[in-house]
Order: structure tokens, then sequence, then C-alpha cells
């Protein structure tokens, strides 16, 4: 693996806030804080720039070169063609906050660091095999999905892989930029497009869940027309039977990123914001943005009561509302040269932007500058990751089996 560290003398390590070799070999000791995931994806959906967004996080690169230098792309050739060949791991160190959902942990985190050993693979399909060896040492993957391409070949190459080698995997919708500044969608429209996105991945994670009940019926010569609640019942006897992958936002496992611009959040990030606002609390708050039952749910300003009705057929959707209401508004401000209302939206976030980079001519890089400070990328990725992804002694209990 590589070594993350720069050749500094111990003291100024520890200033720049790069963790040294010392500190994680002691994390190594304890397993149970310990996360070993993959970065998947199709080609060119952002696996290497989301991976430059963790890696700034630990200050081993500037924030501001994060998805520009493709740090994981250590090759001559993978730099000019712009596209990842070999696949290559990092060792970081995260601390997690609170969840603000405690109940949709599937791990308990406490305060205490983690590792997190990231291998970013290859999207192409002529390196698949890369991406295979890959998956075999993780015991997590994070799927990375352009929200514009949906679902590709790849996509579902990488799904099935994960589904075979039994890794636990979370969803990254990325690129959600594209939604505002190619499509030009509105938060109502595009909170629709991501829903549907979400269900379309679904599908798929649903057909592999289905092909083991026709696999094992054949093995069972139940036949083409076989009774399934016999065979399933057969596998839960015989302690085969797999949960289907499900991603969700209710679920705490899927996050919304633009990991060029460097920044991402889950629902549980804006619930916290927001509650104490509009006086309910963050965990139910949460809920009523995405519910489980992927119904919408709308807030009424006059009541101040949540309801799952649209009684004026005016009303937003509560993601779009109360979330990406408040990206587009950032985005367009910030992108028009509003000062202004940029500054307004700066400081009623509690934003700390020192104005050289706030009107930087180069919009783009000023609100690369906010964003980042806003909803900054490594901390709801690597919260998802902590939370959501199996340490490796409680990973080989369930792969130990294939």
């Amino acid at each position: 693996r590589r070594d993350t560290s720069p050749r500094l003398p111990r003291r100024e390590r520890a200033m720049s806030g790069v963790p040294s070799v010392e500190e994680l070999s002691e994390l190594m000791r304890e397993p149970s804080r310990v996360r070993n995931l993959c970065v998947l994806a199709h080609v060119d959906h952002g696996k290497t720039s989301m991976t430059d967004s963790l890696i700034a996080s630990n200050g081993i690169i500037s924030a501001r070169l994060a998805g520009k230098l493709r740090f994981m792309d250590t090759r001559e050739d993978e730099q000019l063609r712009c596209i990842t060949m070999k696949s290559s791991s990092i060792s970081l160190k995260h601390t997690p906050s609170p969840p603000v959902r405690p109940s949709t942990c599937k791990h308990d985190t406490g305060a205490a660091p983690h590792l997190v050993n990231v291998i970013d693979s290859p999207g192409h399909v002529d390196f698949c095999s890369e991406v295979a060896s890959a998956l075999r040492l993780c015991d997590g993957a994070l799927v990375l999905v352009d929200v514009i391409e949906g679902v590709r070949t790849q996509t579902v190459a990488v799904l099935r892989q994960a589904w075979v080698e039994r890794v636990t995997p979370c969803l990254v919708l990325n690129k959600i930029d594209r939604l505002i500044l190619e499509l030009q969608m509105s938060p109502a429209d595009a909170h629709r497009r991501l829903q549907r996105l979400i269900e379309n991945v679904n599908a798929v994670c649903g057909m592999f869940y289905q092909e083991q009940f026709l696999e094992r019926a054949h093995e069972m010569d139940a036949g083409e027309e076989g009774d399934t609640d016999a065979v399933k019942a057969q596998m839960e006897k015989e302690g085969t039977l797999r949960k289907a992958f499900e991603f969700s936002p209710a679920l705490g496992n899927v996050a919304f990123a633009s990991a060029t611009v460097g920044w991402a959040f889950r629902v549980d990030d804006f619930a916290g914001m927001v509650a104490t606002k509009l006086g309910m609390k963050a965990e139910g708050l949460a809920l009523a943005m995405w519910p489980p039952d992927g119904k919408d749910a709308f807030f009424n300003p006059k009541t101040k009561a949540v309801t799952r009705k649209d009684e004026t057929g005016r009303m937003l959707p509560m993601f779009a509302q109360f979330i990406l209401t408040q990206v587009w508004s950032v985005y367009d401000s910030v992108l028009s040269s509003d000062d202004d209302k940029t500054q307004k939206i700066v400081t009623s976030l509690g934003l700390e932007v020192p104005p050289r980079e706030l009107s930087n001519r180069n919009r783009e890089e000023a609100l690369r500058s906010v964003m980042m400070r806003w909803l900054p990328l490594s901390r709801a990725v690597l919260a998802m990751t902590v939370e959501q992804l199996p340490p490796p002694t409680t990973a080989q209990d369930d792969r130990v089996r294939r």
C-alpha cells in the first residue's frame, strides 16, 4: 500500500493534518474500526475525482486540486488519457460525528477515529479483471452513477460483481450539478429524476435477487415453472437465501454529490440543519424528506405540519423544498455574480469564505469555495462509509460462505 504521509518531520506532519504512518498502523490494531472499500462505476462517472476529495480531507493534496489532480492515476498513460487503467489503494483516517439517525446505522461508530482503506478501480470494460481483483480484497463498495447518463452496462456489471463477491454497496448519485447547468431542471423535476434513477438501480439489484431462486430451482430440478415459495423456503432452511441490495436515502446508504466541485450530502445532513429552524426533531424530519415508502411528503408552512397530500397543488416535496431549492439558489446566486445575494446566503449558512475567493472572477472557483465549505464531500461519503459498510470482522462471516 502506498505510504500516504509526505516526507516531512513528525511535528510538521502533525501540524499539516496528514495522518502519520504510526497513527494508521495503530488504527489497524482495532479491526472493528477498519473499513475496506472499493470505488466502482461506469467509465467517466467520477470515481477518481471523488477519491481526490476523500484524499484531500486528510491533507495529502490541496482541496483546490481535488477532482483535477487525479492523484490515484499514478501511471503516465493514465494521466495522458484521463482514464484509470490499474486499481490503486490508499489509507485514510476519518473521525465520525454523532449520526442524526442512529437507527439507520448498521454499525456503531462511536467517536473514535476509523481507518478507511480505499481502492480506486477502473471503469472501462477492458479492465474488468482489475475490478474483480479489487472487490475480492474489499468488504464494501461505493457505486457511483452519473445522474444524466444513468445506469450503464458497466454499472450493471460492477453491481453484479459486488453481488457475487458478497460485498455490501452504497450508492452515490454523482454530477448533480449537471441537472442545474446542462438540463436546467427545476428542483421538482430533479427530484423526480433522482427518484426514478434510484428505482432503476434497485430494479437491477432485484434482478440478481430473483436469479438466485432460478439457479436454486434448477439445482432442485424444480423446472422453470417450479414453486418459488418452496425454493425460497428450502433456501431459508439451508441458510443460503440472501437479501437483495436496496438503496434508499431513507436507509442512509445513498449520497448525492458533485465530485468535480467537491460537495456531497445525505438527507441526514440537511435534516440536522433545518430541524432547529422548523422546531422539529432531526430524525423525524429526515424520514419526512425521503419517506421509506418512496412517496412524497409535503410541509404546510401555515400549519407547520407534514402532510402526505399536496393540498394546494403547488407544494413541493420536502426533499425538493428544503434541500434541492437551497442548492439551486446557491448555484444561481454565485454563478450569476449577484454579490449581495451571495453574501447573504453565505452569512445565513454560517460559512467563513474569504472575500478574495468569493469575488473571484472565475465564478466556478468561487462556487467551489462556497460548496466545499458548506457540504464537504468527504464528510458525507466517509460518514456513510463507516455507518453502512461492515468492518472485516463482520463481513468475513458472510463472505466466507462463498
